[in-house]
C-alpha cells in the first residue's frame, strides 16, 4: 500500500512538473525574443501612445502639406528656369534684363532651400516621435512579459499548493488567452491573481494597437525621407542649372563689353578722321531719309491693296538681346546728323551682342525691304525692313548681308521670326544692331512700343 502511494506521489509529483513547465512555456511563448527593457512605463501609457500617435499624424500632414509645397514652387523655378535658359541661347532679351531674371530665380531657389530646410527639421522631429513610440511599444512589451512570468509563477505555485484542483481541466482549453479568460470561472485565484490576469488581457490589447501604429507611422516617415530626398534632388538640379547661367551670362558680358570696346576704340579713331566722318554724317542723315521717304510710299501701296491692316494692334518686343550701346534722342556720338536742337541725333536704339545673333521681327507684318540701302555711300548697310501697318514700320540695321531663307519683299513674318544676323555692315564701328521704329513719317523711341 505504501509502495502505490509512493507510485501516485511520484507520478503526481512529475505531472507537477510538466504542468509547470506547460504553462511557462504557454504563457511566454508570444513574447520569446523581446528586448530588455529601455524604460519604466506609467500606467497611462496607453492614453500617452494614442496622444503621440495623434502628434505624429499632425506632423505627418504638416510635412506632406510642406512637401506639395516645394512641389508647387520647384515646377514655377523649373518653368522659369527654361525661359532663363532659352533666352541665354537666343539672346533675345535685354542683359540688364537677363541679369535681373538670374536675380530672380536666385530668390526663388532661395526660397525653395528655405523650405526645403524646414522640411529636413520637420523628418528629424518626426524620426525622434517615431523612435519615442516605439519605445514606448518595446517597454509595454517588456511589461507584459514580466506580467506574464508573474501569472505563470503564481499558478504553478498554487498547483504545487494543490488549490486549484480543477487545473487539469483548464489544460484542455483551445489557448492560453481562453485560459486566461475564464481563470475567474474556473480556478479558485484570488482577487489579485485575477486583477493580473485582466491586466495581461489590456496588456496585449494595447500592445496591439501601440505596434500597429508604430509600423503604420513608421510606412509613412519612410515615404515621406524618400520624397524629401527627391526634392533634394530636384534642388540641386535647379541649382546647377542656376549657377551655369550665371556663368554662361558672365561670358557673355565679357563678349559684349569686348566688342563695345572695340567699338569706342574705332568710334575715338572715326572722331579724328574728318573725312570719315563726314560720310557717317551723310549716310546716318540723307541716305536713310531718302530711303524712308520710299519706305512710307511702298506701306501706303501695300496698305491699299489691303496686305497690311491700317493700324498695328499689339506691342513690340525686342528683336535682338544685349546691351544698348547707344539710345533713342540726343547723343554726344560725332556720327550722328543734327536734328532739331540736338548737334547728333540718333533715330533707334542700338544693341550690342556677340556677332551673328540672330535677330527676329519686333511684330507681325510684310517685308517691304531687304538688302543694302542703295542712298548709303560705300560701305553700305544691309537693311531689313517690315510694315507692321500702313503707319507704322520697323527698321533693323548693319546686319549680314544675307537674308535667310523666306525672307524677301512681300513676305508675311511673324513676331519672334528670325530675320538676318547681326553684324557691322555699313558705317559701323562694330557688330551691332541699329533698331528704329517710325511711325506716321517720324522715327520715334522704340521704348514707346516694347
Amino acid at each position: 500500500m505504501t509502495a502505490m502511494h509512493d507510485r501516485h506521489s511520484s507520478r503526481r509529483h512529475d505531472r507537477g512538473r510538466w504542468i509547470w513547465l506547460f504553462l511557462a512555456v504557454a504563457l511566454l511563448m508570444p513574447v520569446m525574443g523581446v528586448p530588455a527593457p529601455v524604460a519604466p512605463v506609467r500606467a497611462n501609457e496607453l492614453s500617452d501612445a494614442v496622444k503621440q500617435q495623434m502628434a505624429l499624424d499632425r506632423l505627418i500632414a504638416a510635412q506632406k502639406k510642406q512637401l506639395a509645397a516645394i512641389a508647387a514652387q520647384q515646377a514655377a523655378l523649373r518653368t522659369q528656369m527654361a525661359t532663363t535658359q532659352v533666352n541665354l541661347d537666343q539672346i533675345n532679351q535685354n542683359m540688364d534684363e537677363m541679369e535681373g531674371e538670374i536675380s530672380s530665380l536666385q530668390v526663388q531657389v532661395d526660397g525653395v532651400q528655405h523650405s526645403y530646410n524646414d522640411l529636413v527639421a520637420q523628418e528629424a522631429e518626426l524620426k525622434t516621435e517615431l523612435d519615442d513610440l516605439a519605445a514606448r511599444a518595446d517597454a509595454k512589451q517588456v511589461e507584459l512579459t514580466q506580467r506574464q512570468q508573474i501569472l505563470a509563477d503564481r499558478l504553478v505555485a498554487a498547483y504545487k499548493t494543490d488549490q486549484t484542483p480543477l487545473l487539469s481541466q483548464l489544460l484542455t482549453s483551445g489557448s492560453i488567452t481562453d485560459v486566461l479568460s475564464d481563470v475567474s470561472y474556473y480556478m479558485e485565484l484570488g482577487a489579485q491573481d485575477q486583477a493580473l490576469a485582466a491586466q495581461i488581457r489590456e496588456d496585449q490589447a494595447n500592445l496591439v494597437q501601440m505596434k500597429q501604429s508604430v509600423e503604420t507611422a513608421r510606412l509613412s516617415v519612410n515615404q515621406l525621407a524618400a520624397q524629401v530626398s527627391f526634392q533634394k534632388s530636384d534642388l540641386d538640379g535647379q541649382m546647377a542649372l542656376l549657377n551655369g547661367a550665371r556663368a554662361k551670362i558672365a561670358a557673355l558680358q565679357r563678349q559684349i563689353n569686348a566688342e563695345m570696346a572695340k567699338q569706342a576704340a574705332a568710334d575715338a579713331k572715326l572722331a579724328k578722321n574728318k573725312a570719315a566722318l563726314a560720310a557717317t554724317i551723310k549716310s546716318n542723315g540723307e541716305s536713310s531719309a531718302r530711303l524712308a521717304k520710299k519706305i512710307d510710299q511702298l506701306a501706303a501701296q501695300l496698305g491699299g491693296k489691303g496686305r497690311i491692316p491700317s493700324a498695328y494692334n499689339g506691342a513690340l518686343q525686342w528683336p535682338m538681346g544685349g546691351k544698348i550701346s547707344q539710345e533713342y534722342g540726343c547723343t554726344g556720338w560725332p556720327g550722328e546728323p543734327r536734328i532739331g536742337n540736338c548737334a547728333h541725333f540718333h533715330q533707334g536704339i542700338d544693341i550690342v551682342a556677340p556677332c551673328l545673333t540672330a535677330v527676329h521681327a519686333a511684330g507681325s507684318g510684310v517685308i517691304v525691304f531687304v538688302g543694302y540701302n542703295p542712298y548709303d555711300a560705300p560701305p553700305r548697310a544691309w537693311l531689313v525692313i517690315i510694315a507692321h501697318s500702313t503707319s507704322m514700320v520697323t527698321w533693323y540695321a548693319h546686319m549680314t548681308g544675307r537674308a535667310p531663307a523666306g525672307i524677301y519683299v512681300g513676305a508675311q513674318v511673324s513676331t519672334g521670326q528670325v530675320i538676318g544676323t547681326e553684324n557691322t555692315t555699313g558705317h559701323s564701328s562694330g557688330c551691332h544692331l541699329h533698331w528704329a521704329v517710325r511711325v506716321d513719317g517720324v522715327f520715334m523711341n522704340p521704348r514707346l512700343f516694347v
